[in-house]
């Protein structure tokens, strides 16, 4: 590990490229060697510390990045100090200016609308024929009643007189299936993340790489499913609402804190 003197005046952004270059060494190869998106170190490079999302990450970044250079990460963390200070809040996330619409022209009077009136009902003597066939069918009706009341002649007379009355032998009848099939069990990690009334640096990873890293504006929703767990880290923990494996949890947290989740099939803990 080399001793590192950084440029008078120079930003942490400048010593960081002018260091690399010195190495000979591109982003690619940094990005290859520290798994720190080329896009990141571009930034850091750039003295926009805002897409890693919060000071604690970016310090870890520069300690990376200069360990993967073969230079003395203290003057740059240093350097790094002075420019952001010392607090691990997450960096304020810049806000669009206002979309101010183009002037319009005088509106053209409106168009009179002309609503049809509907045709008045075309008055029609009784209907003898409907009424007719409905009386028919209620006589129908009755007759089949009568029919299905009369005792039945299969039952033969008793010598005293009394009428027997012979029943089919009843059976109990087998309870009825169960049509509706059973849920399978949820497997895996199934993880939805929305962004209401802020935005919020995101970090979701699963056991071998990051599935996502960046920053999440308001509205925005993502979805996330792995075979075992997923890992969640958010930098304005009020800004995010989580659905895990079909559990939801509401904010995740109070406004600007940084907290860390483990998804699985059993929901989500706390990391």
């Amino acid at each position: 590990m080399t001793e590192t003197t950084l440029p008078e005046g120079a930003s942490l952004g400048t010593a960081l490229r002018a260091a690399r270059e010195a190495a000979g060494l591109s982003v690619e190869e940094i990005s290859a060697e520290t798994r720190i998106r080329g896009t990141l170190i571009r930034d850091l490079e750039s003295d926009r510390f805002e897409s890693s999302g919060a000071p604690v990450y970016a310090r870890g970044h520069v300690r990376a990045i200069t360990h993967a250079i073969g230079v003395d990460a203290s003057p740059f963390l240093a350097l790094f100090a002075q420019q952001v200070g010392g607090t691990d809040e997450p960096f304020p996330i810049p806000t669009p200016p206002p979309v101010i619409p183009a002037a319009r022209g005088p509106l053209a009077p409106p168009e009179s609308l002309h609503v049809p009136t509907a045709a008045r009902p075309e008055r029609r003597g009784p209907n003898w024929l409907a009424a007719g066939s409905a009386a028919l069918g209620v006589l129908v009706i009755l007759f089949a009643v009568g029919q299905l009341n009369k005792p039945s002649s299969n039952n033969p007379p008793d010598p005293s007189g009394a009428t027997v009355t012979t029943s089919p032998s009843a059976h109990p009848l087998a309870p009825p299936k169960t049509l509706t099939a059973a849920r399978p069990p949820t497997t895996g990690a199934d993880l939805r993340v929305r962004l209401l009334g802020g935005d919020s640096w995101v970090s979701v990873r699963n056991a071998t790489r990051t599935l996502f890293e960046g920053v999440l504006r308001n509205g925005a929703i993502q979805d996330f499913k792995d075979a075992k767990q997923l890992r969640l880290i958010v930098g304005n923990a009020g800004a995010v609402n989580i659905v895990c494996s079909g559990r939801g949890l509401g904010p995740a947290g109070g406004q600007g804190k940084v907290l860390r989740f483990t998804c699985s099939a059993d929901g989500i803990v706390a990391a």
